[in-house]
């Protein structure tokens, strides 16, 4: 399952959304796609339910589509935003 970490505080600048830890001294900006993942780990979600939900929100070959949100989530890892069990 894919979790939600940490103490970001967001704020949405046009389709972007500007997220910031204090705890954590990161600041990340993301892209309308990377601001609706964020969105739907509201709740702990798997990485298939993640994939499967943005496969059919966006026109996107679900090979890239799952290569390019498995490499956001590792960014996400990287700076503590979300953690993977």
């Amino acid at each position: 399952m894919i979790h939600r970490d940490g103490d970001w505080l967001t704020a949405r600048v046009g389709d972007d959304l500007v997220m910031m830890s204090a705890a954590e001294g990161n600041y990340l900006r993301l892209s309308e796609v990377g601001a609706r993942v964020w969105e739907l780990l509201e709740r702990p979600q798997s990485r298939d339910d993640l994939h499967a939900t943005l496969i059919a929100e966006y026109d996107v070959p679900p090979e890239e589509c799952r290569r390019a949100i498995d490499d956001f989530l590792a960014t996400l890892v990287s700076r503590r935003a979300v953690r993977i069990d």
